[in-house]
């Protein structure tokens, strides 16, 4: 497992130079972003005037509960959609431009939300199932206790892992859900060691980005009875890592997927990688 993850992390400078060629990249986690609060505040103030929200949290009556959880599970499972279907819609305009680098192109904006309204359906119908997935194993979760409780979390773990390779399938091939589950899984059998490292180890390597400023928070602590504005100041620069750190690995996180299934599906090294390098990343031990 070391040499899966020192060869899966050797990907990262190719990763790098793709991002550093296409710096535009960066502007579709932020476009997701700012898509996501706008279906939170757009979801939240009219249910918010509706009462809705207020009916959720009442609790009388036995015939009023149901009524309340079958209320729950329709409103999660159109949140769910709602925010899956933005972050797989500029995903798969991320990976797409990635793909596009690797094949020799100059991808531009243009060209990701191209191949993302191209396959509208197919990311629609896979939000849904997502969604659908997403709020199955929240209800599981919040009445199951005990090791019942944690094999549900092991189990919402094992589907994203077998999901790792959906959206760049879904970009190349256009396929549906069913078939796009299934390809993944079977790209995630060639790759299990590499798909692994590089989808938890951007997540590890976020909370990291995120753990080195927090002694920025402790100073900040000491210094705002006696310097408030150096206190916001540091706060300010210590946000700003956050946000620009997390923006960067998560751009890369889809730059090393698309260049895992290039190799791993189509037996390619893409463009900007040694083809030496992508091969010693593929090597069984």
């Amino acid at each position: 497992m070391f040499d899966k993850v020192s060869r899966a992390f050797s990907l990262l400078g190719p990763c790098w130079r793709v991002l550093m060629l296409d710096k535009e990249l960066l502007l579709f986690p932020v476009m997701s972003a700012i898509a996501l609060v706008a279906v939170l505040v757009g979801g939240f103030i009219p249910l918010k005037e509706a009462g809705i929200l207020d009916a959720l949290t009442q609790n009388t009556g036995d015939g009023q509960q149901v009524d309340q959880q079958i209320l729950y599970m329709v409103l999660a499972l159109g949140f769910y959609f709602a925010c899956y279907f933005v972050i797989i819609f500029f995903n798969a305009a991320l990976i797409g431009c990635a793909l596009i680098r690797f094949s020799g192109g100059n991808p531009t904006i243009a060209d990701g939300f191209r191949l993302s309204i191209k396959n509208l359906p197919q990311i629609a119908t896979w939000a849904l199932l997502t969604a659908t997935v997403g709020v199955l194993l929240q209800l599981l979760e919040s009445r199951l206790e005990g090791l019942a409780k944690l094999l549900t979390g092991l189990l919402g773990a094992a589907w994203s892992v077998a999901t790792y390779f959906a959206v760049p399938i879904l970009v190349v091939d256009g396929v549906g859900p069913t078939e796009a589950l299934k390809r993944s899984v079977e790209a995630i059998r060639k790759t299990w060691g590499e798909s692994l490292v590089s989808h938890v180890g951007f997540g590890v390597l976020s909370m990291f980005a995120t753990i080195v400023v927090l002694p920025v928070f402790l100073l900040v602590g000491q210094l705002a009875p006696t310097s408030p504005e150096l206190a916001m100041g540091l706060v300010a620069m210590a946000i700003i890592w956050i946000v620009l750190a997390n923006l960067v690995i998560s751009t890369l996180s889809a730059i090393m997927r698309a260049a895992l299934y290039i190799y791993a599906v189509e037996g390619e090294v893409p463009d900007q990688f040694d083809s030496q390098l992508m091969r010693n990343a593929f090597v069984h031990t």
